[in-house]
C-alpha cells in the first residue's frame, strides 16, 4: 500500500473491528462522519463520532496493539489514510499537531484514572492537590519511608507556603530530622543525566512536572498513592521514557516515579523536547509509542474493573500485563512479575471481604508462584486460557446493572469494501487537522544507544 491514500467509505460499511490486530493506518476524516463502538461502552477512547478535519486509530496504530473500538461510516465518507511512519513524519514537520495529540494523551489518561480508582468510592479523590500531596506524605511517614515522606512533605512546604496544613508538615518534618535525615536528597549529575540512588524519589504525585526523563540505565517504579496503600502501576525499563504528561498538559503528576536500583537518567524539559522532537525522529517515535502504549493498557486495564467476579479481573489483569511485557500468550517460557499477592490483589480493587477467597483460588493455580514482591508464572498460556475461561463466565458492569461479557468480533461482517482513491501526493493541510474532544506502555522502537547518541549530539549543540 501507498504511504497514504484517500478511500470512500459507504455509509454502514466498516473501517476497523474492535481487536482488528492489523493497525498499521491512521485515518483523518476529510468529509462525512465516522463512529465508534466497543463491547464495553462505559470504556471509550474517543467520542462517539469523528467529524471532518477529526484523527483517529492513531492509538492502536502507535502502540501496535489491536484496535480498541469499532470504527465505521455513519454516512458516506471520504478519508485520508496513512501508514504509521508516514504519520509519524507529518507529527515530526508540525510540533502544533504533535502537541495536540500529546495534550489529548494527557486527558484521556486522566480520565481512565477517575474510572479506575473512583470506582470502590474512596474518599478523597477529589480533594485539592496539596490536601492529597499532605495525605501522600503522612502515608509514607506512617509507614516508616522517612526519605520519601521527606520529599514530599518538603514538596508540600516548598509548594504550598499558606498551605492549610503547613504547621502539620513542619512538624512531620521535624520529627523525621530527629532520625538523621537532614535534607531532600539529590540526584548526582553526570554531564546531561542525573543518577539516582535505589529508592530514591524522582518525582511525586501531585506535585508540578517541567520535565520528562529516558532511561538510560536502570529501572523505573511508577506508583499510585489509593486507599490508603501505594499500588504499583508499571516498571519501566532502558529506553523507556515517562513523565511526559505533566509538561505537555501543564497539569500535577498523576503518579509517583521511584528509581529501582541505582538508574541514570535523561532529563528533557518542555522547551527542549518541542526542539527535539522536530530534529530527532527515533525521539519522537519513542514518546508517540510510549504514550499510546500507556493509553492501550490502562484501557484495557479500566475495562477489567468492570467485572463482577474478583478472579476474573486478576486474570484479566495477570494476562494484560503478560501484553504489556511482550510476553507472546502463546508462551510456555517462565515470566516473572515485580510483585507479590498482596499488590495484585490491590492492583485489582479486590474487595476486603472477597480477598481470602481470591488468594485461597489463586493459591490453588499451580501454574502461579507467589514470592516475596515478585508472582512467579510457569505457563503463560495456561494464564491467557484462564483469562478467557473466567471472562465467558463473568459479566460486565454497565450502568447500574450487569450484561454478560462478549467478546470481540473476530470477522467483520458482509460490508461493501470501500472505494480507494489513490494519491501520490496529499497535500492536507495540517493545520486543519483536528483532535476529538475526548481522543485522548512498552515496545521500544530503535536503539537506545543509538538514540542517547543522538541526543547527546542535539542536546550538546544547544549548549545545555
Amino acid at each position: 500500500m501507498n504511504d497514504q491514500s484517500k478511500r470512500l467509505f459507504k455509509a454502514g460499511s466498516y473501517i476497523y473491528i474492535e481487536g482488528d490486530e492489523d493497525v498499521d493506518e491512521v485515518y483523518i476524516v476529510e468529509k462525512g462522519l465516522v463512529e465508534f463502538k466497543s463491547t464495553n461502552q462505559r470504556v471509550r477512547t474517543h467520542g462517539e463520532n469523528a467529524a471532518p478535519g477529526d484523527v483517529f486509530g492513531f492509538i492502536s496504530s502507535l502502540s501496535q496493539r489491536p484496535r480498541m473500538e469499532t470504527a465505521f461510516a455513519k454516512v458516506n465518507s471520504t478519508v485520508i489514510v496513512f501508514n504509521r511512519e508516514r504519520f509519524l513524519v507529518l507529527l515530526k514537520k508540525n510540533s502544533e499537531i504533535a502537541i495536540k495529540l500529546l495534550n489529548s494523551y494527557a486527558d484521556e489518561l486522566r480520565l481512565y484514572d477517575t474510572m479506575i480508582f473512583p470506582l470502590e468510592g474512596v474518599k478523597g479523590v477529589f480533594l485539592p492537590e496539596e490536601t492529597q500531596l499532605y495525605s501522600l506524605g503522612l502515608y509514607y511517614y506512617n509507614g516508616r519511608m522517612l526519605s520519601n515522606a521527606y520529599y514530599v512533605l518538603t514538596r508540600y512546604v516548598q509548594l504550598f507556603p499558606n498551605g492549610p496544613d503547613l504547621n502539620g508538615a513542619r512538624k512531620v518534618l521535624a520529627e523525621i530530622e530527629k532520625s538523621g535525615i537532614k535534607r531532600v536528597p539529590e540526584p548526582v549529575p553526570d554531564g546531561i543525566y542525573r543518577q539516582y540512588a535505589d529508592k530514591q524519589i524522582i518525582f511525586c504525585e501531585h506535585e508540578p512536572g517541567n520535565e520528562l526523563y529516558i532511561i538510560k540505565s536502570g529501572r523505573v517504579k511508577i506508583v499510585k498513592y489509593h486507599g490508603d496503600s501505594e499500588i504499583i502501576l508499571s516498571v519501566l525499563r532502558e529506553g523507556e521514557i515517562f513523565g511526559e504528561l505533566a509538561i505537555v498538559s501543564d497539569k500535577p503528576r498523576n503518579a509517583t516515579a521511584v528509581s529501582f536500583g541505582t538508574t541514570v537518567l535523561l532529563p528533557i524539559d518542555k522547551e527542549s523536547m518541542l526542539k527535539l522532537i522536530q530534529k530527532s525522529s527515533d525521539l519522537l517515535k519513542r514518546i508517540f509509542t510510549a504514550i499510546s502504549q500507556r493509553v492501550w493498557f490502562t484501557f484495557i486495564r479500566t475495562e477489567s474493573k468492570f467485572y463482577q467476579k474478583p478472579i476474573t479481573r486478576v486474570y484479566v489483569f495477570l494476562e494484560n500485563k503478560l501484553i504489556e511485557d511482550n510476553v507472546s500468550l502463546k508462551s510456555r517460557e517462565p515470566h516473572i512479575f515485580n510483585f507479590g499477592i498482596d499488590e495484585l490483589l490491590k492492583m485489582n480493587s479486590i474487595p476486603n471481604d472477597k480477598i481470602a477467597d481470591a488468594m485461597a483460588e489463586l493459591s490453588r493455580d499451580q501454574n502461579l508462584n507467589f514470592y516475596m514482591g515478585q508472582t512467579v508464572i510457569d505457563n503463560p498460556s495456561l494464564v491467557s486460557s484462564k483469562a478467557r475461561y473466567h471472562r465467558s463466565r463473568d459479566h460486565l458492569y454497565e450502568g447500574s446493572e450487569a450484561v454478560t461479557a462478549i467478546p470481540p468480533q473476530d470477522e467483520e461482517p458482509g460490508v461493501p469494501e470501500p472505494a480507494v482513491i489513490e494519491e501520490a501526493e496529499i497535500t492536507e493541510d495540517l493545520a486543519d487537522m483536528r483532535v476529538p474532544q475526548r481522543e485522548v506502555e512498552e515496545m521500544v522502537p530503535g536503539s537506545a544507544g543509538t538514540l542517547f547518541e543522538e541526543l547527546d549530539k542535539e542536546i550538546g549543540k544547544s549548549g545545555r
